[in-house]
């Protein structure tokens, strides 16, 4: 299906890729992305979890730096600038627009009326913190990085959380999952995993980073928990 566009929190508009499951009215699911985009792993992505029964939609967070940005992590020097790229993203500003979207979405249509933000990378950050800042009915961040940031905002989650971490995952080193822990792991709504032997962007279907096993166990543990907090 065509593009769909947002109304950003501060003027503008944005637009997101779609994929419909075959039966609507449906949950929502805001696909939010790595470093790299909205590129062919996370359009897969959103095609996989429209066939699970989810409205699923993948925003641009780049589009105020400039709209389309999309890099390939296994192009050379794509990975330099998608890094780059990642550290002029205004947070606060995309979080705001996300949250703004989870609410859009919510009255869309196609949609049931729930809905939930998952993300990848930045976009685990991104999820994490329109659970923090937002009103989605639960949160999915998959190998969030930057997390530890923001957890001074731990109180304020208030709906489930879900996250899958690799053990074997530069960004998130014990040091990094010993802070998550501390702050999260008391708290009854969040609900963490760890794989083990596994690196980044471990759920990157068909990627050189894809653990097809991981991949699947991680993303039952998701379906299991929005089919949970959604339906």
């Amino acid at each position: 299906m065509p593009d769909m566009s947002f109304s950003a929190a501060v003027g503008g508009s944005f637009k997101a890729y779609a994929a419909l499951p075959p039966r609507l009215p449906a949950p929502g699911l805001v696909l939010l992305q790595e470093v790299y985009g909205v590129n062919r792993f996370m359009r897969r992505i959103a095609e996989y979890w429209a066939g699970q029964g989810f409205v699923a939609v993948c925003p641009d967070v780049y589009w105020r730096l400039q709209p389309g940005i999309v890099l390939d992590p296994e192009t050379p020097g794509h990975r330099e600038q998608a890094l780059e790229t990642g550290k002029r993203l205004d947070v606060d500003l995309a979080v705001r627009d996300l949250c703004g979207l989870v609410e859009q979405l919510r009255a869309a249509g196609e949609c049931s009326g729930r809905v939930a933000p998952a993300g990848f990378c930045l976009g685990g950050k991104l999820a994490y913190l329109v659970g923090t800042r937002g009103t989605a009915d639960c949160s999915v961040s998959y190998y969030g990085v930057g997390i530890e940031a923001h957890l001074d905002e731990a109180a304020k989650l208030g709906k489930p959380l879900l996250m899958h971490i690799g053990e074997s995952d530069p960004w998130t080193p014990e040091a990094v999952r010993a802070r998550l822990r501390d702050a999260l792991g008391a708290n009854p709504l969040v609900t963490m995993h760890l794989y083990p032997d596994t690196g980044h962007a471990f759920a990157r279907e068909g990627a050189a980073t894809d653990v097809p096993a991981m991949r699947e166990l991680a993303n039952l543990r998701t379906r299991a928990f929005l089919e949970a907090n959604l339906r």
